[in-house]
Parts: structure tokens; sequence; C-alpha cells
């Protein structure tokens, strides 16, 4: 491996970055990996993406004005849509678009709200950048469809990719992540995951893609 590994938050990332590395951050949610992310590196370019309302008000309120800083309300999918299913749960690492994950937290709490919904091509339209050096994805059982429509052109356009795969909470999802694994491997980007014994437990909890230096 070119360099050394750094976890931030339980994402793990290879610390190889210029001056001004950009994260695209797939489930924002309070903020404190973007926040250790940029106190690491200082003159890092943020781009936040959150659903809930009230974590989208705790992330202006943690980052306000910051310069280098971009804010989307919302979620990213397979598709653009201006109002998709967002299910809340009263545990917030629990909001999902995936009603029975939310509901895994909290069934008497989980409630529906409605989101605009982008492609992650879309996204990385808006910001315009021309290359992601991190792209972190934490969204709750999202990822697999995320991952699964990364296209070459898009997976050039990006270094890294730290996930937490989500089939610890649902094992017949497994085979999902595994197709993910494989087809990131095949646009070229080498792997590193490693595990976690909670809930049902999974070879695939931190996992990092990256390419060569």
């Amino acid at each position: 491996m070119p360099a050394s590994l750094r976890a931030i938050r339980g994402h793990t990332f290879l610390d190889r970055f210029d001056a001004e590395p950009l994260l695209v951050d797939l489930g924002a949610n309070l903020g404190l990996f973007a926040q250790g992310f940029r106190d690491a590196y200082p003159s890092s370019r943020l781009v936040l993406v959150e659903g809930d309302p009230l974590l989208i008000r705790k992330l202006v309120d943690r980052f306000g004005a910051a310069s280098g800083v971009q804010l989307f309300q919302g979620v990213i999918g397979p598709e653009n849509r201006s109002a998709a299913p967002f299910f809340l749960s009263e545990v917030p690492e629990g909001n999902s678009m995936l009603r029975h994950f939310s509901e895994s937290w909290s069934p008497a709490d989980s409630r529906e709200i409605t989101v605009e919904m982008i492609t992650l091509a879309s996204l990385l339209e808006l910001v315009e950048p021309n290359c992601v050096d991190l792209l972190k994805v934490d969204i709750e059982g999202a990822e697999w469809d995320v991952l699964s429509g990364l296209t070459p052109t898009l997976a050039e356009r990006i270094n890294q990719i730290t996930v937490e795969f989500h089939d610890f909470m649902d094992p017949s999802q497994r085979p999902r992540t595994e197709r993910c694994i494989a087809q990131l491997q095949a646009l070229g980007f080498h792997s590193r995951c490693g595990g976690a014994d909670h809930r049902h437990g999974s070879p695939y909890f931190d996992c990092l893609f990256y390419r060569d230096a």
C-alpha cells in the first residue's frame, strides 16, 4: 500500500492528499467525520450531503459560512427525483432510504419525509470538481445502488472511496456488497476491508477502495 492508513470516525483512507483535498461526504450526519477531516487537512474542500433537515441545520451551525464548504440537502440515489421517500429514525444514524432499516433502530419513532434525490454524477456536475480525492459513503443501505451505478468515466474522477456497507444489518444483502466490491475492483480500485461483529456482523463494515498513486 503506497501511503499510510488513517481513520476518522471508523472510516479508513490513505493519507496521501495534495494541499487542498476534496472530500465528498455522502451521509454527513452531524459532520463529525467532515470536521475531523478538515482538522487534519485545514485547506480541504468539503461537499456534504445530508437528507435530514435537522441535521442540515446542525451542519450549518457547525460550518457556518466557512469557505470551501458546500451543503446539499437531499440524498444520492440511482436517479434524479424531486421527491423521494426518506425515513427518519429517533437515532440519526438510523436515517435511511429503506424503511425497514430506519424502523430497526426505533420502530415506533420512524417517520417518512420526502427529499430531493440526485445521482452521484449529477452531484459532481453541480460542484464541478476535476477530481474527488475522497468519497465517503455512509448512507444506510443506499450504498449498493449508488456504487453499482458507478460508470468507468465517473470512477476515473475518484481517487479513494471509504464505505460502510450495511449488510451487518441485513445479511441477505451481502451478495450485493460482494458484487459492488468486485465491480469497483474491475474499475481499477484496490480494496481493503475491515469487519465488525455488532448486529449480524460483517467482514465489510469499513471498506477502502483506492487507486495506485
